[in-house]
């Protein structure tokens, strides 16, 4: 038997929230590796997400049976039944209480992807845009509600049937979406433009920068969703279908935001977390595992090079470093007054500099590889200094 459009329409948007909510599982059980005494505010933040799309789950559900009071004729308004007035009033209710709840959902996602670049981020030039980038996504949020909350007044007019409210009075107003098109092409903008001048000179792969890259800003399709979205609307006043492209919005928000942090869950480190020696780094030492900073540059060739140990190892999107596929060349400020060719191994104290008529420069050779790390403590990795 044919299933109608309608039930079509349901099932995709609850298989769409099934996702998502898997999505939400993972990054918890993940960041959860520690305690609770790990969490940092996005951990806390992302229940609040997880609320606002399961009601606006179910008020999509509730719209989709009943309808709302957008696009009516005047005819179709003066033909309705107080059963069928009263079926269109509550789809109008539960169509606002969607809207609140959207904007929840994606202002929060958006939010804890820059809390996400916060903790990963330590470039300081780069980094000092992170708060401003917070403020106006928070206030952009807000705003949007406001609007909602102003736009018509008094606000039953909204889901009023006769007389005719008008178009600013109804669920799918134009005050409404485009307003929130706008911002929220705006602050997606200022978010994905965030993290590519620290991909893009890194010294990888063009396939692990154009997946990093990727990673990052996939929320390019979000943005096609929401103009999708308001074009449905507006031009073709599609409501169905506009809806299920939000829900499609939705989802694909979702897991760019935690993808980040529930792809450990399927790494074997994740499951194993290694050995340790006596001396507390893994016994495995093939990696070591740096967050992208300049701090304290001074202090030694990793910092030099922008990198510096992650504090937090469980759920941190670091770069995870190896032998052999990239190349450095730092000049030694010793070295250049004289001090010769030092040659330096991880596993030995130190070594004594010798004298060389070679150019005074270090010869670092390093592969990145991106990874999240899982252990007590970042393990140091094999460098080969010439």
């Amino acid at each position: 038997m044919a299933i109608s459009p309608l039930e079509s329409a349901l099932i995709e948007t609850w298989t769409l929230y099934g996702i998502g909510t898997l999505a939400f599982m993972l990054r918890i059980f993940s960041r959860s590796r520690l305690g609770v005494s790990g969490y940092c505010v996005d951990d806390y933040t992302i229940f609040f997400a997880w609320g606002c799309y399961t009601v606006m789950t179910v008020a999509a559900h509730m719209v989709g049976g009943t309808g709302d009071t957008s696009h009516l004729t005047m005819e179709q308004r003066l033909a309705f039944t107080p059963e069928q007035a009263a079926a269109r009033q509550s789809g109008t209710k539960w169509f606002m209480v969607g809207w609140y709840t959207y904007i929840g959902l994606i202002w929060t996602l958006k939010l804890n992807m820059l809390f996400l670049y916060k903790r990963v981020v330590s470039v300081v030039w780069v980094k000092k845009f992170l708060l401003p980038a917070m403020i106006f996504v928070g206030i952009t949020g807000l705003s949007i509600w406001i609007l909602f909350a102003s736009a018509c007044r008094p606000l039953h007019k909204l889901w009023q049937i006769l007389p005719d409210p008008g178009k600013y009075c109804m669920p799918q107003s134009p005050a409404f979406l485009i307003t929130v098109l706008v911002l929220n092409l705006t602050t997606d903008v200022v978010i994905i433009l965030i993290p590519i001048p620290i991909i893009w000179p890194l010294k990888i792969s063009l396939a692990r920068k154009l997946g990093l890259l990727l990673m990052f800003c996939a929320g390019i399709f979000v943005m096609i969703a929401a103009i999708l979205r308001v074009f449905f609307v507006l031009s073709l006043q599609k409501g169905e279908t506009a809806a299920i492209w939000s829900c499609r919005e939705d989802v694909v928000a979702i897991v760019v935001g935690q993808a980040t942090m529930i792809r450990p869950v399927f790494t074997r480190r994740f499951w194993t977390n290694g050995t340790t020696s006596s001396t507390g780094y893994n016994t495995n030492n093939k990696y070591a595992s740096y967050e992208l900073s300049d701090r304290n540059a001074s202090q030694s060739t990793s910092h030099r090079m922008g990198f510096h140990k992650v504090k937090d190892p469980y759920g941190m999107s670091v770069l995870e470093t190896k032998a052999n596929e990239s190349e450095e060349k730092i000049i030694n400020k010793d070295l250049e007054q004289g001090m010769g060719r030092a040659t330096l191994s991880p596993t030995s104290p130190q070594h004594m500099p010798t004298r060389s008529n070679q150019n005074d420069a270090i010869h670092i050779t390093q592969e990145f590889n991106v990874s999240s790390t899982y252990g007590d403590q970042a393990q140091p990795s094999h460098r080969r200094f010439l």
